[in-house]
C-alpha cells in the first residue's frame, strides 16, 4: 500500500499535561504532541533552522489531518475493518519483528508508539486496501494506463525548455520568477516571440545557445522527474505554464514525439501502484471537501493550492497571519 500511517490523532481536548491543539477535525484534535512524536521518530538528533522546522512541521501536520480526514471518509463510507482482522495483522507484524531478532515492545519503544496507535495504524491501512481493492478493476487499470500511456509505455519526447534561476533561493523571488515566465509564456503564445528566440535571450540554461533544446528524454529519465512529470503531459508543439525545480522555475515545449510500445502487461505492477496512490489522494480530497479543518493561531500548514505534486512550491500559511505569512 502506498500510505503510510505517521501516528493517530488525538480524540480528547488538551490534557492537563500542557498538550496544546493545533488543528481540529470534527471531533478529533491533533495535539502538539502528536507532531513532536512524528518529529523525533523521523528526524532523531537533527537540528533543523527555524524555516525548516517550519517546513517539517506542516509536512507532518498535513500528514496527520489527512489521516483523520480518511478515518471519517471511510467511515462514512461504509469501509468497515473487524478486530479479529487488526488483531491478524498485528501479530502477522510481531512475527516480522521476531524473525529480525526484536521484539514488538522494542520496536514501540524505538519509534515512540504504543499498542494502540499501532493497532489505529493497521486498522487504516487495512480499510484503505480495502477501499482500493474495490476500485482496482481491469476496466479502472486499462482506462488508467490509456490516461498515463506515455508515463509507461516508453515515449520520448524532444523537448525545449527556458530556464529562469532565481537571485536567491526563497519564497518572494520564485514568485517573480514564475511572474517572468507568464509574460514569456503570454509573448509566445501571442506570436511576438518564438519559443527559440526567448530561450536565447532570457534562459539562464546552456540549452538557450540551442534555443533551449535539451534533446529528447524518457519519463523515468535522465532528467528529475519534477520537470519530466510535467512536460510529459504537454502535446507536441504546446508551451507548459511555469512550473518550479530545485533548478528555478522553466517553460518547456515539447517538439517532437517517439511513441513507446511497451504494453500494459509488462507495466501492470508498477501501474497498479500508482493507481493505488491516486485512488488515495482523491479520497483526500473527497474527505476535505466534507470536512472542515480548523487551525489554531499560530499554527504554520501547507496551503491546500499548492498541492505536494502541484506544478507550484508548496507555500506555508500561518494562521491568523492576514498576510497569509
Amino acid at each position: 500500500m502506498a500510505w503510510r500511517v505517521a501516528a493517530a490523532a488525538d480524540d480528547a481536548p488538551a490534557s492537563a499535561d500542557g498538550t496544546v491543539p493545533v488543528a481540529i477535525i470534527d471531533d478529533v484534535m491533533i495535539n502538539r504532541s502528536s507532531i513532536d512524536a512524528v518529529i523525533r521518530r523521523l528526524h532523531p538528533g537533527s537540528k533543523p533552522s527555524p524555516e525548516q522546522r517550519m517546513r517539517i512541521e506542516a509536512s507532518v501536520l498535513e500528514q496527520l489531518v489527512d489521516e483523520a480526514l480518511l478515518r471519517r471518509e471511510l467511515a462514512r463510507q461504509l469501509v468497515e475493518v473487524a478486530d479479529v482482522e487488526v488483531q491478524a495483522a498485528v501479530e502477522k507484524l510481531g512475527g516480522q519483528l521476531a524473525a529480525r531478532g526484536t521484539s514488538m515492545q522494542a520496536f514501540l519503544t524505538e519509534s515512540g508508539r504504543d499498542e494502540r496507535s499501532i493497532s489505529e495504524q493497521v486498522r487504516l491501512e487495512i480499510a484503505l486496501e480495502k477501499f482500493v481493492r474495490l476500485r482496482m478493476t481491469p476496466e479502472a487499470i486499462d482506462e488508467f494506463f490509456k490516461a498515463k500511456r506515455r508515463d509507461f509505455d516508453g515515449t520520448r519526447l524532444r523537448v525545449s525548455h527556458i530556464l529562469l534561476r532565481p537571485d536567491i533561493i526563497d519564497t518572494d523571488a520564485i514568485a517573480r520568477r514564475i511572474q517572468q515566465a507568464e509574460g514569456v509564456r503570454r509573448d509566445i503564445l501571442q506570436g511576438r516571440t518564438t519559443f527559440e528566440d526567448a530561450a536565447r535571450g532570457q534562459s539562464s540554461g546552456p540549452s538557450r545557445h540551442r534555443g533551449g533544446d535539451i534533446g529528447w528524454i524518457e519519463r523515468e529519465g535522465p532528467l528529475v522527474d519534477v520537470f519530466s512529470r510535467p512536460v510529459f503531459t504537454l502535446a507536441k508543439g504546446e508551451v507548459s505554464k511555469p512550473f518550479v525545480t530545485p533548478y528555478g522555475v522553466h517553460l518547456a515545449k515539447v517538439t517532437d514525439v517517439e511513441p513507446g510500445r511497451i504494453g500494459l502487461d509488462v507495466v501492470r505492477p508498477k501501474l497498479e501502484k500508482m493507481l493505488a496512490a491516486k485512488l488515495i489522494r482523491d479520497l483526500v480530497t473527497t474527505a476535505r471537501q466534507a470536512t472542515p479543518v480548523t487551525y489554531v493561531p499560530g499554527v504554520a500548514y501547507f496551503d491546500p493550492q499548492t498541492p505536494a505534486d502541484g506544478p507550484e512550491p508548496r507555500r506555508i500559511i500561518v494562521s491568523g497571519d492576514p498576510a497569509g505569512n
